[in-house]
């Protein structure tokens, strides 16, 4: 890879997404999808009219809308829509706008063809790496913006190529007996202080090494400088361990933000095969960094993003990074710069990306706006066997589900007090760095085995609790016989936020009981098993009626046992549970 800073083009420019002002900017993430064709001539879409018509339709919502990014994955945009943002200035993106389109495949004919057009009012710059190839085509991302080439206002494109093929398209070797491997990889910014933009496409993130870095550090401030990183797919497995290794690269530094964008999740081959069939998700991305104090986890922002396809995790409080629901095809996002530099401290907050609109595409191929787009959660609670009215409520909120599920099976973080439930401190929301495993059990689009293991583990544990412990009244330790009659379930109340969702147990009239249990499953290790009894303990003062009121539930072999505290109940009880740890 060779990296090319726009400065040395002769281009002048100042795109809106560069700046590091303090008011939010608009993008537009198009998750293409269709039935995508590949042979030794050509790769892209099948259907020519189709995504032709789609692309017209997304840019010309993005002009009217002055869309200050969109972006598009690998392999996408037909030639066609590059041709006629050329030959037709209505089609061109607004003033300070920008568009990162990853284009269909270019054959030699088409990229002579392109080098002869530049003119008075288009400046089009690309490497020639392919006059001595003997390979049949490039993969281009097409930057098209307006700008100031040599003194000339003029439409701009930069049409950068793959660097490196793909190990194979499903077990084909189509790219890597054909593909023209490009070198140049631009580094974009309107000045020395402002943010850099810098894509790669697909395969390229997977090639980064100690050379790479050093060129970076050395010559284009990656140490100190903002980076806003794209990562443009076509990728059927986009948790596989080199791409971690590579958004690891991206976010080892402050002032770093990296977007991915897959093809949708309906993405077949001509065959009718899925491109998705053993990951089942696309795993579009904003991966981004941004302090405690400054990003909003506030429960109704959580929720309106993920109503609309948005899903929230973080690595290690650190790294935090919104998921895309596979199959919206559209999104617009607010997000304020990688860095701001103006303004006042409290107007600088990078609070993460906001959702705005979401679209589909109708039978006509219009965009349609869509108000929100279904999780599939609770499809698969009900497919695992989960019958627990609370979380197969739909009204409910996915935060108090994960909150009930957390403390329902003793993955509580007592450190914090009355801050457990907050977002940032739930066990749910975190993405294991290492292989990208969701323990979320309301994001459950993937199929990787890590996160099917953990869901596996927790609607197991959720069953046992719910259906055959909480019914079976002659388990209840001494300390919650006195809920033997009230018919309990596992469920929060309304109120329960005002007692800081530490109590997850309702009666029959639907109002809290003080009590807290959880089910730490099978074969555990009394260590564990005492850890998180007193974990669950250290959330409650030491006045709190609710310290004695803790039981976690386990299984050693067919035998339901507890660890709770035998000296907690009823004064006019003796004691007579002998299977409490003590």
């Amino acid at each position: 890879m060779n990296f090319v800073d726009i400065s040395t083009l002769n281009i002048e420019i100042e795109l809106d997404v560069l700046k590091r002002d303090t008011q939010r900017n608009s993008f537009f993430l198009y998750q293409h999808k269709g039935i995508f064709f590949a042979d030794n001539t050509r790769i892209g879409n099948n259907n020519q009219e189709e995504a032709i018509t789609k692309f017209r339709n997304v840019l010309g919502k993005a002009k009217d809308d002055n869309i200050a990014l969109v972006l598009s994955p690998e392999y996408s945009c037909p030639k066609n829509i590059i041709d006629e943002i050329i030959q037709n200035e209505a089609m061109r993106p607004p003033q300070g706008k920008i568009w990162v389109l990853g284009g269909e495949s270019l054959n030699k004919i088409e990229l002579s063809a392109i080098r002869g057009i530049n003119d008075n009012n288009v400046y089009i710059y690309f490497e020639d790496c392919y006059t001595n190839s003997d390979k049949n085509y490039v993969d281009p991302l097409y930057y098209i913006f307006r700008g100031i080439h040599e003194g000339t206002q003029k439409l701009i494109i930069l049409i950068q190529f793959k660097s490196r093929h793909m190990g194979g398209l499903r077990s084909s070797q189509l790219e890597a007996e054909n593909l023209i491997e490009g070198e140049n990889v631009y580094i974009i910014k309107n000045n020395p202080n402002s943010i850099r933009l810098m894509s790669f496409i697909c395969s390229q993130a997977i090639n980064f090494d100690a050379t790479y870095r050093d060129e970076l550090v050395n010559n284009h401030s990656w140490t100190d400088s903002p980076f806003l990183v794209l990562s443009l797919q076509y990728n059927p497995n986009p948790s596989h361990t080199d791409f971690i290794a590579f958004k690891r690269f991206v976010l080892e530094r402050e002032k770093r933000e990296l977007i991915t964008l897959n093809w949708g999740i309906e993405t077949t081959f001509t065959n009718g095969n899925n491109l998705y069939n053993d990951t089942n998700t696309p795993r579009s991305s904003i991966y981004f960094k941004t302090t405690d104090e400054d990003l909003d986890f506030r429960t109704v922002n959580i929720e309106n993003n993920h109503k609309k396809g948005l899903y929230f995790l973080q690595i290690l409080r650190t790294k935090r990074v919104y998921f895309l629901n596979g199959n919206v095809e559209l999104f617009k996002i607010h997000n304020k710069a990688v860095s701001v530099d103006d303004g006042q401290d409290v107007q600088q907050r990078r609070e993460g990306p906001i959702i705005g609109n979401i679209f589909t595409f109708a039978e006509d191929l219009n965009l349609l706006e869509i108000n929100q787009i279904d999780d599939n959660h609770i499809n698969l609670l009900i497919e695992r066997g989960i019958q627990n009215t609370f979380l197969l409520d739909t009204t409910k909120s996915i935060v108090d589900k994960e909150r009930l599920i957390n403390i329902s099976t003793g993955k509580v973080k007592s450190k914090v007090k009355d801050k457990w439930s907050e977002v940032i401190h739930l066990n749910s929301f975190i993405l294991n760095e290492s292989d990208e495993c969701n323990n979320r059990l309301t994001y459950v689009e993937d199929r990787y085995p890590s996160s099917e293991q953990v869901r596996m583990l927790n609607c197991s544990n959720i069953f046992e609790l719910d259906q055959n412990i909480i019914p079976n009244t002659s388990l209840y330790p001494h300390s919650i016989k006195h809920l033997e009659n009230k018919n309990i379930s596992l469920a929060y109340a309304d109120n329960a936020q005002a007692f800081n969702y530490k109590y997850n147990l309702i009666n029959e009239n639907k109002t809290l009981e003080k009590a807290t249990i959880c089910y730490v499953g099978a074969a555990v290790s009394s260590r564990d098993i005492n850890k998180v009894y007193d974990e669950l303990q250290h959330l409650f003062d030491e006045e709190s009626p609710g310290k004695y009121t803790v039981v976690v539930f386990y299984k050693q072999g067919n035998n339901i046992l507890n660890k709770s505290n035998p000296e907690a109940g009823s004064i006019t009880e003796t004691p007579n549970n002998h299977n409490s740890i003590t």
